[in-house]
């Protein structure tokens, strides 16, 4: 019984397979066997079409960003709170030092170039603030009104944030290894 089926199933094979070549034309056969590949830049440009025609975020989701840009905005105001005493700081062991004797010239020109960023950075992140003091794009609840406008008030807010963040890191990491090097009596 087994051996009818088999033989069955190869005919319809065999019949279908007849059948397919008397309808496709043979060019169009040889042409599907000889497509260029196109290269793989260009094969990106229908998923980029894709991704741009896909809906704007969930608001949801803007909504989120924004109460977290809020919160960034309040933790780094303290960090840069937190920057200015720790620049006051600085500049009274660069007085004890001169007093005892010290040369502090590296130290003095790292302190400077760290009240200089932040600076910069105070007013990125008043940059920020201004952003999210009335956010655009938001009702006063902090709902999205309008998706676009606040998508774009979200990344405008976040650039902002980012800049005073990376200032402020960047100046503490190089006032951090002026002082080290300064104790460990490496200065140049």
């Amino acid at each position: 019984m087994s051996k009818k089926i088999v033989s069955v199933a190869l005919a319809g094979l065999v019949v279908g397979l007849v059948v397919l070549g008397l309808f496709v034309p043979a060019h169009v056969a040889q042409a599907a066997a000889q497509a260029t590949p196109l290269p793989w830049r260009a094969t990106l440009a229908p998923l980029r079409e894709t991704l741009a025609a896909l809906p704007t975020q969930d608001p949801v989701y803007l909504e989120n960003l924004l109460q977290r840009e809020q919160l960034a905005l309040n933790n780094q105001a303290t960090r840069l709170s937190l920057a200015g005493q720790t620049a006051a700081a600085t500049q009274d062991y660069i007085d004890a030092q001169q007093a005892a004797g010290k040369d502090t010239a590296a130290l003095e020109t790292a302190l400077a170039a760290f009240n200089q960023a932040i600076d910069e950075a105070t007013a990125s992140n008043a940059g920020a603030a201004g952003i999210l003091a009335s956010p655009a794009g938001f009702d006063a609840a902090g709902k999205v009104t309008d998706r676009q406008l606040a998508g774009q008030t979200v990344r405008d807010a976040g650039r902002a944030l980012r800049s005073a963040h990376l200032t402020l890191t960047s100046a503490t990491l190089d006032l951090r290894t002026a002082m080290q090097q300064f104790r460990t009596g490496s200065a140049a």
